[in-house]
């Protein structure tokens, strides 16, 4: 440690400084230093404080001197002051004892004056009661209550009365005991008549009587009360007759005096059952279209008159009450109908009867109705009963199509007549809501589904349903009938959706429409592997003409009568079997003349094709094959052999290509390849004859090294048909013509001959349109 030898030395010293700041803990300094030490480096810090003091007076005592000589200067100031401040208390408490003693004599004539003013204000109002009640004036007002304007000035002295004896002043006061009770019997008797006059002016909706019974009620400041006692009570005779409604029961064949015997139980007496159903539906008609109709139109009536004379609170009052009914009704239905099996069954069992008293009601509030009021139906009160009588009426739907399948044998148009009867009940007592027609009119057409559901999985789906060759098979047969069941009951059906065309709402008749329509896919399915076998033996019989020698018979044609080709006479011959045998019988002629078109359209197109690919095609075989497009009498060959295909001449009217493509090559098979080639570029490409075909034709008479598109792929005729079907696209057909000619131009370069077969250019020219399309 240092030695002390300044005030610096002091501060630094680690012993000394913790005296310095009282924050400083006990140093380890101190611990390591003995008394003496530390008494010793107590002794020289204070002969260094003590040096320094004697030190700072010497340098300031002219500073000090001066200090001290203004010390004696505010002494005296101060003692000054004291004697000022002295005389200034004694004026305050003599001014005081002035200002108070007339404040307090001034606040004691204020009390006085508070209390004589309440006491007069009291004595007014005494005073004023006591004329009322006194001066005759009220009791006459009373007496004369058949006055509207007698009893309206009653209520509003009452009121007056009021106001004044049940104040917080008069309350308790003896002198007026007597009047308090005398204005509580005048305000019950001026009540009770407004309450009757208010029931006789709703039951003779007479506005001038519901009026002053309001008024009065708005003068005794208890309106709202009021409207709402009349509420509650409409109510409450509402579910009294409601439950008196509802309050049947069977009665038995038993004497009710005579007790039965161990296990014999109480049945109902013959035709009572149905005696109590009639009670029952009067008692809900009476209930609804008498109790409820009145006082709904007694509230709405009550609800303009507050609407047009008093306030705009009670608007919507007439809804709010009807909310409520259909909220009690639904609360004592759903009870009754729990405690009863009887109730539950009539309600659930003739929901549309139900429903039509509800909506009768309805009806007529609407038509009475000024308001803008909706008088809504809830689900509450209905729900219920409807989820029962739609489950009932969905299984009288689909029982009888469950039944009639029940055995092995197909159903009989007897079965079918009975599920139509059913449809026509369920049907028509559906037409009293829209939305009840909607969802039985689904129902009917999950029947319809049904019935297509089962006809096809007794559907025949072998090889026997579709073979074209023998007389129809007892699977064809089965299917045939389920195929006319089909359609016997789709036309059913549409005659019962006729008879009920302005009642049943359009979805409920859109709905069964849709649900026809399986009936006409699913004949369509019936029939799809047939035709499909005719198509097929249509298009084998079609090939054969590719092994017809005539067609390439070198013989003149000169003196030759040229007639019709086989294949033509075979075609004809088939089809007319196929329909007599395998078509005739179905009933639903309009799905299998939409069938047949199709048929008839392949059978144009596939002839068309192959006319054109028959190579080679000699002088006379182009002459019998002219024929074969040419016009004979009214129609051709083809068209002939086809039109057994197509009821009613339609093949005429078909507004198809293929067809268009038959009638336009009868023009252009007769022509030259020169003027062929013209007509088709004349058009473009655009005309009724695709280029491609014209092209194929072509090739029938070109030389052996000039390959059909067929040959140059090494494919056959049939193998080129189906890839001709598989790409439709002018553009690839006359594509895979060019590879050929492409090929045959090569050749003739390679073989170095002077020129080509002149048919080489013309097939150019139609190979070039592929660059338009």
């Amino acid at each position: 440690m240092g030695e002390i030898v300044d005030l610096q030395s002091i501060e630094n010293d680690d012993f000394l400084k913790q005296f310095l700041d009282p924050k400083n803990s006990v140093s380890d300094a101190r611990k390591l230093l003995t008394v003496a030490q530390q008494l010793n480096k107590f002794g020289k810090a204070l002969e260094i404080l003590d040096a320094e003091l004697h030190q700072l007076v010497l340098t300031n005592h002219e500073d000090l001197l001066s200090q001290v000589t203004w010390v004696e200067k505010i002494e005296g100031v101060l003692s000054l002051m004291q004697t000022h401040v002295q005389s200034l208390l004694s004026s305050v408490e003599r001014l005081r004892a002035k200002i108070v003693e007339p404040f307090n004599k001034l606040e004691s004539q204020t009390t006085v004056l508070k209390r004589l003013h309440e006491a007069s204000n009291l004595l007014r109002k005494v005073g004023r009661v006591q004329h009322l009640l006194h001066s005759q004036k009220l009791e006459s007002q009373i007496s004369n209550a058949t006055q509207s304007s007698e009893i309206i000035k009653a209520a509003k002295s009452i009121n007056e009365l009021e106001q004044l004896m049940f104040d917080d002043d008069l309350v308790g006061l003896n002198l007026i005991a007597n009047d308090q009770q005398a204005v509580k019997a005048h305000k019950l008797t001026v009540k009770k008549i407004a309450t009757i006059t208010l029931s006789q002016g709703l039951e003779a909706s007479d506005n001038v009587k519901v009026s002053t019974a309001l008024q009065v009620f708005e003068n005794l400041g208890i309106l709202s009360k009021a409207i709402e006692k009349t509420e509650k009570l409409a109510l409450s005779e509402i579910e009294k007759v409601a439950r008196e409604a509802l309050d049947v029961s069977l009665p038995t064949n038993q004497d009710l005096g005579k007790r039965t015997g161990p296990g014999r139980a109480a049945l109902p007496s013959p035709g009572s059952s149905g005696n109590l159903r009639v009670r029952l539906w009067e008692n809900l008609d009476r209930l609804l279209q008498d109790t409820l109709y009145t006082h709904c139109v007694q509230i709405e009536f009550l609800e303009r008159i507050l609407l047009e004379h008093f306030t705009k609170e009670f608007e919507g009052l007439s809804q709010s009450f009807w909310n409520k009914i259909i909220n009690l009704l639904a609360k004592i239905f759903i009870e009754r109908s729990q405690a009863s099996s009887f109730i539950k069954q009539a309600l659930e069992g003739e929901y549309p009867k139900f429903l039509r008293v509800f909506l009768d009601l309805r009806k007529r509030l609407k038509e009475k109705s000024q308001l803008i009021g909706t008088y809504t139906i809830s689900k509450d009160i209905l729900l219920a009963f409807e989820n029962a009588y739609l489950s009932r009426s969905i299984s009288r739907l689909l029982d009888p199509v469950h039944t009639m399948f029940s055995g092995d044998a197909a159903p009989s148009q007897d079965e079918i007549d009975s599920l139509i009867r059913t449809v026509t009940s369920e049907l028509s007592v559906s037409l009293v809501d829209e939305n009840l027609s909607t969802v039985v009119a689904r129902n009917v057409g999950k029947s319809i589904r049904l019935f297509c559901l089962k006809c096809e999985q007794g559907l025949i789906t072998s090889g026997e349903a579709s073979q074209v060759i023998d007389t129809p098979t007892s699977g064809q047969l089965t299917n045939i009938t389920f195929a006319n069941l089909l359609y016997y009951l789709a036309m059913q059906m549409n005659r019962v959706v006729g008879n009920l065309a302005g009642s049943l709402p359009q979805e409920g008749a859109a709905i069964i429409a849709t649900a026809l329509e399986d009936t006409n896919k699913l004949t369509k399915n019936i029939l799809s592997p047939l035709i499909a076998s005719i198509t097929d033996a249509i298009e084998s019989i079609i090939l054969t003409m590719h092994d017809d020698p005539e067609f390439r018979d070198p013989s003149s044609i000169q003196n030759r009568e040229i007639g019709c080709s086989l294949y033509i006479k075979e075609l004809q011959g088939f089809i007319m079997r196929t329909v007599s045998t395998f078509l005739a019988p179905y009933k639903n002629q309009t799905v299998v003349i939409e069938c047949c078109n199709s048929v008839a359209s392949r059978c144009i197109e596939f002839f068309v094709r192959h006319a054109c690919l028959i190579r080679p095609l000699s002088e006379y075989g182009k002459a019998k094959l002219i024929n074969d497009f040419s016009q004979v009498s009214i129609e051709s060959f083809m068209e002939v052999a086809v039109a057994p295909l197509c009821r009613g001449g339609q093949l005429g009217m078909l507004e198809q290509q293929q067809y268009r493509t038959l009638r336009a090559l009868k023009s252009l098979i007769a022509l030259g390849p020169a003027k062929m080639v013209e007509k088709v570029l004349e058009m473009k490409g655009e005309g009724s004859v695709p280029p491609s075909l014209v092209l194929l034709h072509l090739f029938s008479g070109a030389p052996p090294e000039l390959q059909s598109p067929h040959q140059s792929a090494g494919w056959s005729i049939s193998r080129l048909s189906q890839w001709l079907d598989n790409n439709p696209s002018e553009k690839d057909r006359l594509t895979l013509c060019s590879g050929t000619l492409q090929r045959y131009e090569l050749t003739i370069r390679q073989r170095n001959l002077p020129s080509f077969h002149p048919l080489f250019p013309l097939m150019m020219k139609l190979v070039s349109l592929s660059d338009n399309k």
